[in-house]
């Protein structure tokens, strides 16, 4: 599956305005944090302003519902994040301190701080914040391997009096849920088959074909820059992808070989040819990222696909020059 680093902009804009849709968003809500009961209701609803600085995450809604007020936010990750758990309490905390501010705001213009607590603290003590819940979904191919908490960041020995921060993940590879709203399993279904390479599966089951902006919406998940752009300049509003996922199949296969390749250069156990003659551990992986790098693959996927260092990719692009 092909990608350029500047098609995930176009991949993010596809994938975030399809959650922006109050009955999509609802669903996932419901179904991965509510067991599917039908909490949050759609018409409860209201997209948060993307243009104001706190609200950081790739879709942000208000909701009004049976609990109270809160900010739920999607996080769309193509690849791993490493620092993915702080970023997120930095993105609640960038939150709350926009309504510590509003909040202070108001009573220095209403002068209605009277007791020492409430001058020193800038709020009244039954002042209260909108919480925020958001949830990470990840597209990669393999599973999310390194920091789930705000502990597992850190290194020490007794975590016992640390105040933990957990991510709520949904990894789509491997999702399981299902989905009440149509549209949201059909992406989830066939965004999962894809990066699982199971060609035979979706040709099986949707041989009838998808709508145009549900399968760009697949594309987008799945990174395949060829796929989007073959759908996008399909006249058609109904999407037959046999013909798509042929050649997916075929660079899956490739990408297969790929990794098994590298990996066993790393163990030392395969030796690459060059004109007949064997060459070294190092400079058969440099021949394998060079030939991904000419196919225009981006380093993101390189490294998600293959494993190997960054300084190592870095060093390949430099031999390129």
């Amino acid at each position: 599956m092909i990608q350029k680093e500047n098609s995930f902009g176009t991949f993010d804009q596809e994938i975030n305005a399809f959650f922006k849709d109050a009955h999509h968003f609802a669903c996932l809500i419901n179904t991965c944090l509510y067991q599917g009961q039908e909490i949050v209701k759609p018409e409860d609803l209201m997209l948060v302003d993307p243009k104001i600085q706190a609200y950081t995450r790739d879709v942000l809604m208000l909701w009004n519902g049976r609990y109270g007020s809160y900010y739920l936010g999607i996080e769309n990750q193509l690849i791993e994040n490493y620092p993915m758990p702080y970023r997120i309490l930095q993105y609640d905390c960038l939150v709350y301190k926009d309504q510590m501010d509003i909040l202070e705001k108001e009573h220095r213009k209403k002068k209605d701080l009277i007791s020492s607590e409430e001058f020193l603290s800038g709020i009244k003590a039954s002042d209260r914040l909108i919480p925020c819940i958001t949830i990470v979904i990840y597209y990669g191919t393999r599973p999310w391997q390194t920091n789930f908490s705000m502990k597992d960041m850190f290194d020490v020995k007794d975590e016992h009096h640390l105040i933990d921060f957990k991510i709520n993940l949904l990894e789509v590879h491997s999702d399981t849920h299902q989905y009440k709203d149509k549209e949201l399993d059909l992406v989830f279904s066939i965004t999962r088959d894809i990066l699982n390479a199971n060609f035979n599966t979706i040709r099986n089951k949707y041989k009838q074909g998808i709508p145009k902006q549900v399968a760009l919406v697949i594309a987008s998940m799945a990174k395949d820059e060829e796929l989007y752009q073959q759908i996008k300049e399909e006249e058609k509003e109904v999407i037959v992808m046999c013909e798509s996922l042929d050649r997916m199949r075929e660079e899956a296969r490739a990408e297969g070989k790929i990794l098994g390749e590298a990996k066993g250069l790393e163990k030392g156990r395969i030796q690459g040819k060059t004109e007949g003659i064997q060459i070294g551990k190092e400079d058969g992986i440099l021949m394998i990222l060079t030939n991904l790098l000419k196919k225009g693959i981006s380093d993101s996927y390189i490294l998600e696909i293959t494993g190997v260092s960054s300084e190592l990719l870095i060093k390949a692009k430099q031999s390129l020059n």
